[in-house]
């Protein structure tokens, strides 16, 4: 049991951890936390609460700046697939995080962060289910402590640690009122503090028809525990038992008939234990499978593929029964686990005094809720009445609620609950001197700014070049200056630079004052559609793109035909500068010897595969097998693969032959230099690398799909496509090899006319231009 977390090992860490709380305490009288930054972390990984909430807040045009504290590499990746920084949980920089954060959302508590730096934050309390069993102070189990919660003097110290630390806790979100009750109860909070906007967790169970959740679930399901056929599921999910062993582990005899059982009725048994629970579930049959919250971190992924659910006091049984399916509970411990734990309420009530004690009444339970009868009808009555319990909100709305508490509604005329930035106390006009960049919120410097930087550092020496980076571990061009976002420089140097030159949204309600000047390059050429032109835009998002237009004194397109779906898809009223993109020099004119060597691909062929972002959990299914590409090709190519940043799936492993992947390389633009061929699909780097002339090949098995299920395109992708696309990995390592530039000659050349008749190398110096003749940059002291 050496290892197993209890109530009395997690208050011994807590008391042990006393003197760094109090070195947190005092740090964060010192350390000015930031509005617009979260933490955000979760004691199972990336789901759950927190991953439904930090998905609608991402999605927001003044998101943010969200960072996940990950207890392990995948983890860490999971987040990055979601568009969020990532830091290791128990690190100095995760401390640092937490430290600075002006919002803290958990899951099950403090340990779910850094637990010493949360003094002072808006912490998030996303409880983890609805609560059956008790909780926290309203149960002698959470106050188990060696020795001394046996005296009553001992278990009032223990409680008194326990409200020190709720007191914290700003807001709780509840499912229900007979919810907020009780978790107001166990977190000794006030009643306003628990707020019944509904659980974003559950968000899930009600987003879209019955048949599409159906549909989902069973897929998540299968791509965990493998082909089930046509088997009807039977999901077992007890809960967590204080470090014991499950009392519900069948025994050898009960194994055998189980098995022979879930034969004759075709059903196959999915076992889902508790992630802190003991025992073994491993059985050796086709018919029972285990779910590893490894598999599946969030279990309401895969409820509604559950034909019965199998639980005792597990808040699963309060979710599931959102599908009207009938629960069967099982709790060969009921009485001890009453007296020990506790119930809110008598377990009649929730079970309906249906409870079975062994496996063999739970299989004549099953026998008869799943034929058309009167126990079926009286499971679904009970179900019906569960939900209606404890589910005040059924519109899969419940993350866009909680947003709305913490960051107020998306509306023009609405306050925002953060508090603008703080402005500095500089001069009272911006330094004429002083040119801020951002590129892609901090994450790296790159893109259209690293180029338009590079022209100014050469003409306009004596300028001040900040950057405006997510941590000190992005590197900015040689001469340039870093500020943290959130730090008081990066607040004096939004207020004091006189050039702002950006590539994506302005994510707070920052503007600029009079005198300063924001240049909007954005960061490609858009076939998906975006902002205005999407298909369905409701009012408020609407607005929001507006609103952020505004803030731009000038937008840069690559070419006139960008600039026409820009003007459209912002509402740009301003100047739009199309000059051809600054990225894109590099590709005209730069030397890709230096690039080479540094990827060491010298005296190789080179493969870029750049796909888009995919927003479904199926993506990879419609990625490149980048290794078996590599192999086809033989030792005379490499495959450099490029994930998006967002939500890249594959991960081609460091090992496989002829791949690398560059997912991390700060600047996609030097990819482009050293390729011979690109492998894309629907990104936007086709429109960049086209002003090589080297061949490019998509390969786009989810064409179809991918355009009525994401955004749309502007314009098709097969009528002007200038490569062949493709749909499997043999045609794509065809197409690659092929020496049929001549057959695409003529639509590349009509492809280039359209989009890239101004990237000519000389992109950014027009730009510097324009900034001088606009009087946002001083005279250049020399012009050659």
């Amino acid at each position: 049991m050496s290892g197993v977390f209890t109530f009395a090992t997690g208050n011994v860490s807590k008391v042990l951890g006393l003197p760094l709380y109090a070195v947190g305490r005092g740090l964060s009288l010192l350390v000015p936390r930031d509005p617009r930054r979260w933490v955000v972390g979760s004691a199972f990984g990336v789901s759950d609460g927190a991953r439904a909430l930090v998905e609608t807040v991402r999605s927001r045009p003044d998101a943010p700046r969200i960072t996940w504290l990950a207890t392990n590499d995948d983890e860490a990746a999971d987040a990055q697939r979601l568009g969020v920084d990532a830091v290791r949980r128990d690190s100095l920089t995760g401390f640092r995080a937490t430290l600075r954060a002006g919002t803290v959302v958990v899951t099950h508590g403090f340990g779910d962060v850094s637990r010493y730096a949360v003094d002072g934050a808006r912490v998030v309390q996303l409880w983890h289910g609805t609560p059956l069993k008790r909780l926290h102070l309203d149960t002698p189990a959470a106050m188990a402590f060696p020795i001394l919660d046996r005296t009553a003097l001992g278990r009032r110290l223990i409680g008194a640690m326990y409200r020190r630390g709720t007191r914290r806790i700003d807001l709780i979100p509840a499912s229900s009122a007979t919810a907020a009750d009780r978790l107001a109860s166990a977190f000794a909070l006030d009643r306003s503090t628990v707020q019944v906007l509904g659980e974003p967790r559950t968000d899930v169970l009600f987003a879209g028809p019955t048949s599409e959740r159906e549909a989902s679930a069973r897929r998540r399901l299968e791509s965990a525990v493998g082909p089930l056929g046509d088997a009807r599921v039977v999901l077992h999910a007890p809960t967590w038992r204080d470090g014991a062993v499950d009392p519900g582990i069948p025994d050898a005899n009960d194994w055998r008939a189980i098995g022979r059982w879930l034969e004759a009725r075709d059903l196959v048994l999915v076992v889902r234990p508790h992630p802190l629970g003991v025992g073994d579930w491993g059985r050796d049959d086709p018919r029972v499978k285990v779910l590893t919250p490894a598999a599946v971190s969030s279990l309401n992924d895969v409820l509604w593929s559950a034909a019965v659910l199998v639980t005792d006091y597990s808040s699963t049984a309060v979710d599931f029964a959102v599908t009207g399916r009938p629960t069967v509970f099982l709790a060969p411990d009921a009485a001890d686990y009453t007296a020990t734990r506790g119930l809110y309420e008598p377990y009649a009530a929730t079970t309906g005094g249906q409870v079975a004690h062994t496996w063999s009444q739970v299989r004549d339970r099953i026998d008869a809720v799943l034929e058309d009868g009167p126990a079926r009808e009286a499971a679904a009555s009970a179900a019906a009445a569960l939900a209606a319990r404890y589910h005040a909100h059924t519109d899969g709305r419940s993350a866009e609620r909680v947003a709305d508490a913490l960051l107020g509604p998306v509306d023009p005329t609405a306050p925002r609950t953060p508090a603008a930035p703080v402005r500095s106390t500089g001069p009272s006009a911006p330094d004429r001197w002083i040119v801020l960049f951002e590129s892609y919120y901090g994450r790296n410097a790159s893109c259209n700014p690293r180029a338009i930087d590079g022209e100014i550092a050469r003409r306009c020496p004596d300028a001040r070049r900040l950057w405006a980076v997510a941590d000190e571990a992005v590197v900015v061009p040689v001469g340039a200056e870093a500020v943290v976002e959130g730090s008081p420089a990066w607040v004096r140097a939004r207020d004091e630079a006189r050039l702002l030159v950006i590539n994506d949204w302005i994510r707070d309600r920052w503007r600029p004052r009079r005198g300063q000047f924001v240049l909007q390059t954005w960061h490609g050429t858009p076939l998906k559609r975006i902002a205005l032109g999407r298909g369905r835009i409701d009012v408020r998002a609407a607005a929001a793109v507006v609103r952020q237009s505004t803030r731009w004194s000038a937008m840069l397109a690559q070419s006139p035909t960008a600039a026409r779906v820009l003007r459209r898809a912002y509402a740009v009223r301003g100047p739009m500068w199309t000059t051809g993109y600054p990225r894109n020099d590099i590709l005209v004119h730069g030397s890709a010897d230096g690039i080479r060597a540094a990827l060491g691909v010298e005296g190789r062929r080179v493969v870029l595969y750049a796909p888009t972002w995919r927003s479904q959990d199926l993506a990879s299914a419609h990625l490149l097998d980048s290794a078996a590409v590599a192999e086809a090709l033989g030792p005379e190519w490499v495959v450099l693969v490029r994930g998006h940043a967002r939500t890249m799936v594959e991960r081609p492993p460091t090992e496989a032959a002829g791949v690398l992947d560059v997912t991390r390389y700060p600047d996609v633009s030097d990819l482009m230099a050293v390729a011979d061929v690109l492998v894309t699909d629907y990104s936007s780097v086709m429109f960049d690398f086209s002003a090589t002339g080297r061949p490019m090949v998509f390969f786009v098995p989810d064409l179809a799909d991918y355009e009525r299920r994401e955004r749309g395109f502007y314009w098709s992708l097969a009528d002007r496509a200038p490569g062949p696309l493709v749909t499997t990995t043999q045609d794509c390592v065809a197409a690659i090899l092929a020496d049929d530039a001549e057959r695409w000659a003529d639509r590349y050349a009509s492809w280039q006319r359209q989009f890239n008749p101004l990237d000519d190398g000389r992109a950014a110096a027009r730009v510097v231009d324009r900034l001088v003749a606009a009087g946002a940059l001083p005279a250049p002291a020399t012009t050659e």
